[in-house]
């Protein structure tokens, strides 16, 4: 069942993933941050997805995305191999960037959830104790809007030659968040929440900010120190209502039933038979049907 995926129409995920080592290839830079945005940008636009919100730390990623048309695992697919092209080729370098762990993708449920996972992506420098506010971070921090914001990003000039399929330049297009009552309001005072908290933290343990220049004076070979468990059980879904989730672990059931029987019908020789909304592997590499987003719901 490795290949099957159950994504609903409209669902919205928190995606992550760390860089190979925990090293700090992202160390926000001006180059560095152009390739970031130009590939968030043009995988985006590929494989349809909404954007809402994103911070790119020195080590990690984290993106909050809406996934109109099923097509989750071609972002991902997209994003990293482009982005660690790019960047490899900007810094010299020739091996991983991206952890060989899977690229973390938690559908949020409810509206709470969301709320607090957009919060933490703004605030995630200053809980990291980089910097004091989420604005003065040095690299990539797109906050949820109240209405589309599009910033046009020229191709980066690192692997992106002459030749290249690459548009000349594309729209960053970052949308809100509709479905969700003062969705900016409520961000803003978790956000504020967290600032105040490791502020007092810090002050209480007489330690400050690292700050900016301290930020882009580390090389970006260098990797995190900080302890992180070995394994770490990352949960596909996250609701902080209990029927809520208990719902979504339902439907996820469901698709995996439905995906089962359209899987057996179709190894007996059944080729036109519909397998559930939300099916990727085998959509894309046996053309398969699949049913559509409306009828899923």
């Amino acid at each position: 069942m490795a290949h099957a995926r159950n994504v609903r129409p409209g669902s919205v995920y928190l995606l992550t993933r760390r860089c190979s080592q925990r090293t700090f290839r992202l160390r926000p830079t001006g180059e560095t941050n152009d390739i970031l945005r130009f590939c968030l940008a043009w995988a985006a636009q590929k494989a349809g997805l909404l954007i809402h919100a994103a911070v790119f730390m020195s080590n990690h990623h984290h993106i909050v995305v809406t996934d109109v048309e099923a097509r989750l695992p071609e972002f991902l697919r997209e994003f990293h191999r482009v982005s660690a092209r790019a960047l490899n080729a900007a810094q010299g370098q020739k091996e991983n960037l991206w952890s060989s762990e899977r690229a973390s993708a938690v559908e949020l449920g409810d509206e709470e959830t969301i709320v607090a996972e957009l919060a933490y992506v703004v605030a995630n420098p200053v809980e990291a104790g980089l910097v004091a506010s989420p604005q003065d971070w040095p690299g990539v921090l797109i906050p949820p809007v109240n209405a589309e914001t599009v910033t046009v990003v020229a191709r980066p000039k690192a692997y992106f030659g002459p030749r290249s399929s690459a548009p000349e330049s594309i729209a960053l297009r970052v949308q809100p968040l509709r479905s969700i009552d003062r969705v900016l309001e409520r961000v803003a005072s978790v956000v504020r929440a967290s600032i105040e908290r490791v502020t007092a933290r810090l002050h209480q343990e007489g330690r400050s900010f690292l700050g900016k220049a301290a930020i882009l004076a580390t090389s970006f070979l260098a990797r995190a120190t900080s302890f992180e468990p070995m394994w770490r059980k990352v949960p596909a879904l996250a609701a902080r209502a209990r029927e809520r989730h208990r719902a979504m672990i339902d439907g996820r059931r469901e698709f995996l039933r439905a995906y089962s029987t359209a899987l057996a019908r179709w190894r007996q020789g059944e080729q036109t038979v519909e397998f559930p909304f939300g099916t990727w592997w085998m959509r894309v590499f046996h053309g398969v049907r699949v049913a559509s987003a409306s009828a899923s719901t």
